[in-house]
C-alpha cells in the first residue's frame, strides 16, 4: 500500500508542491556583497530558513482541496571557493522537508548534493550546476525515487536608489530511476526588494515555470506553474531576517487533474552562518 501510494504521487503530483519551487534557492538570486580574492583560502557556511505555512490546498489537486499547516525546514552546508577573481565554486548538501499538521499524505523530504560553477562577466553570473537528489515519501521515511539534475542558469543583480532587481534563468534536465519523474524545466524568475530603511523592506518573487515530462506514463505531459507573492522583510543582522509572504500560485496543465491553485501565507526565517 504503501509504495502504490509512492508511486501514484510521483505520476501525478510531483512538480505540484510548493517545494518544487523550492527547487530554486531564492538566497542565490542576488549577488554576495562580499568580494573575495580568488587566492583566499575556502570559506564553510550554513545557510537555511524555517517557515510554518498556511496552505488552503494542502495535497496541490484540481479536486478534494483541504486547508492545512506545514512546517519547512531547508538547511544547506556549503564550501565556496574562487578559481580565479571571476571564477567561483560552490559545493553543497542540501536537506529539506514539509511535515503537515492533518494531511499526512502530503508530507515529504528531499535531500541533495551538488556543485556549482559560477562566472561572473560584465555584472552578469553565469552558473553550471550538477545536483545528485532524493526524493522521499513521508519525512525521510520511504526512498521514492533518485535523480541527477543538471542546470544552466544566468542572473545579475540591477540596482535603481532603494529598489534591488534580481532576474534569473534556469534550465533543467532531470535524468531519473522513475521514469515519469524526466523532465525538462525552465524557470524565469524577479527578485524584488524594495528597503525601506536599513531594517525593513518589502520584498517579491514573481516567477514562471515550464516543466516538459519525457518517459514513462508522464511522456507527452507539460504544466506551467504562475507564482506572485508580496512580503514584508525584516532584518535582525546581516545574516538573519524574518518575512511574513501571501503566496498565490496556480499550475496549468494539459492532463487536467493536475491543474490547481493554491493560496499560502506564513512567516519565514532565514539566516546564515
Amino acid at each position: 500500500m504503501r509504495r502504490s501510494r509512492i508511486l501514484l504521487s510521483a505520476v501525478g503530483l510531483f512538480g505540484a508542491s510548493g517545494a518544487w519551487a523550492a527547487d530554486l534557492d531564492l538566497t542565490d538570486l542576488k549577488a554576495s556583497s562580499v568580494s573575495v580574492p580568488y587566492y583566499f583560502v575556502p570559506s564553510w557556511s550554513v545557510v537555511g530558513s524555517v517557515s510554518p505555512t498556511f496552505t488552503d490546498n494542502a495535497l496541490f489537486t484540481r479536486d478534494n482541496r483541504k486547508s492545512d499547516v506545514y512546517y519547512e525546514p531547508d538547511v544547506s552546508v556549503r564550501l565556496d571557493g574562487n578559481i580565479t577573481n571571476d571564477l567561483s565554486y560552490r559545493l553543497y548538501a542540501r536537506a529539506q522537508y514539509e511535515a503537515f499538521a492533518t494531511e499526512k499524505d502530503g508530507n515529504f523530504a528531499i535531500a541533495r548534493v551538488g556543485a556549482r560553477l559560477t562566472e561572473n562577466w560584465n555584472g552578469w553570473r553565469f552558473s553550471a550546476i550538477y545536483e545528485n537528489r532524493y526524493d522521499f515519501d513521508g519525512v525521510y521515511r520511504d526512498l521514492a525515487f533518485t535523480s541527477q539534475d543538471v542546470m544552466g542558469s544566468v542572473a545579475r543583480d540591477v540596482q535603481f536608489n532603494n529598489v534591488t532587481l534580481s532576474p534569473l534563468l534556469l534550465l533543467t534536465y532531470r535524468f531519473s530511476d522513475l521514469a515519469e519523474a524526466r523532465r525538462w524545466r525552465f524557470d524565469a524568475v524577479l527578485g524584488i526588494e524594495v528597503k525601506l530603511d536599513p531594517r525593513w523592506s518589502i520584498v517579491s518573487t514573481p516567477l514562471f515555470e515550464a516543466y516538459w515530462f519525457t518517459d514513462g506514463l508522464n511522456a507527452g505531459r507539460q504544466d506551467e506553474l504562475y507564482s506572485a507573492d508580496v512580503g514584508l522583510k525584516y532584518n535582525f543582522a546581516s545574516n538573519v531576517s524574518l518575512t511574513t509572504t501571501v503566496l498565490y500560485e496556480a499550475r496549468t496543465s494539459n492532463v487536467p487533474l493536475r491543474r490547481y491553485r493554491d493560496l499560502r501565507i506564513g512567516p519565514r526565517l532565514d539566516f546564515a552562518f
